[in-house]
This record gives structure tokens, C-alpha cells and sequence, in this order.
């Protein structure tokens, strides 16, 4: 017996939902890893949400190719003219509601997540600004890495007894 649309879908949205488990997961991992500014895994991390964005990108794919087969436009607007036929359409309402929960809670992490990463840019180009003298105030390291600061030499004793 051939699989139908809504059971199709049924499995497609829990899939999804695992997947963005995982991705909520690897959201949390992220954010330690940036408290922690553990680069490695911070690296690593990315990764993950990379490869999980890519097979959420893939079921959301074969979701809407399904629903096109149909005659059913995607997306939203296709789950929800197909559920208007009343096929099974309590279960499906369940689990795009399950869904778009978890969804959001991914969207929210990584919005948080990224604010994150844009305040420590932030700090490290100041940082560099400072040191490099590309900013406000004198510059600490000339562009051949030697102290600026003039005065003494570095290595040289700066205090005589």
C-alpha cells in the first residue's frame, strides 16, 4: 500500500522536529562554547549546524515536492490548504505546532548566539584597533611588530639603580 500525502507529511514534520532538537542541541553547545571562548568548539559547533541545516533544507525539500505532486503550493501555505481537507488534519495541526515550537526556540537561540559573536568581533577589533594604532590613541606595535611606544628600546633597562 502506497503512502498517502498526510501520512507522508505526518512523518516529514517528525522528522524535522528531531532535527530541530538537534540543532537546538548544538545551539546550547555553541552558546557554552562562546561563554567559554572555546574556539575548537565554537569551530566545531558551526560545523554541526551546517550539516543539520542542510538535511532540514533537504526534508523541507522533499516536503514541498510532495506537496507539489499534489497540486498544493508550499510550504505553510501548502500544509495548510491540504489540512483544509480535513485529511487526518487535527494530527498534522499537532505537529506543525510541534514543530514551529521548536523552531522558534532554535530561531531565538541563534539570534542570541550571534548577538554574541558580533560583541566579541566587536572587542577583538578594538582590540586590534589599539594595538595596531588604526583607531583613537597611540598605536602599542609598529606593522613590524616592534613597540611603538617610543622611549627605551624594548630589552633595554628601563630603571638604574
Amino acid at each position: 500500500m502506497a503512502e498517502t500525502l498526510g501520512d507522508f507529511l505526518a512523518r516529514r514534520m517528525g522528522d524535522e522536529t528531531a532535527l530541530l532538537h538537534d540543532f537546538v542541541a548544538v545551539l546550547t553547545q555553541e552558546r557554552t562554547a562562546l561563554d567559554a571562548d572555546d574556539a575548537d568548539e565554537i569551530a566545531a559547533a558551526s560545523q554541526a549546524k551546517i550539516a543539520l541545516l542542510r538535511q532540514l533544507g533537504q526534508l523541507s525539500d522533499e516536503r514541498n515536492l510532495a506537496l507539489a505532486r499534489e497540486g498544493f503550493p508550499a510550504d505553510r501555505a501548502g500544509l495548510d490548504a491540504f489540512m483544509a481537507h480535513g485529511v487526518d488534519s487535527g494530527s498534522l495541526a499537532q505537529l506543525r505546532e510541534r514543530l514551529m515550537t521548536v523552531a522558534g526556540e532554535a530561531n531565538k537561540l541563534n539570534r542570541i548566539n550571534g548577538k554574541l559573536i558580533r560583541v566579541r568581533m566587536m572587542y577583538n577589533q578594538k582590540s586590534l584597533s589599539i594595538l595596531l594604532g588604526t583607531g583613537e590613541g597611540a598605536s602599542v606595535y609598529g606593522r613590524d611588530g616592534r613597540s611603538s611606544l617610543g622611549g627605551s628600546p624594548v630589552g633595554r633597562r628601563l630603571i638604574t639603580a
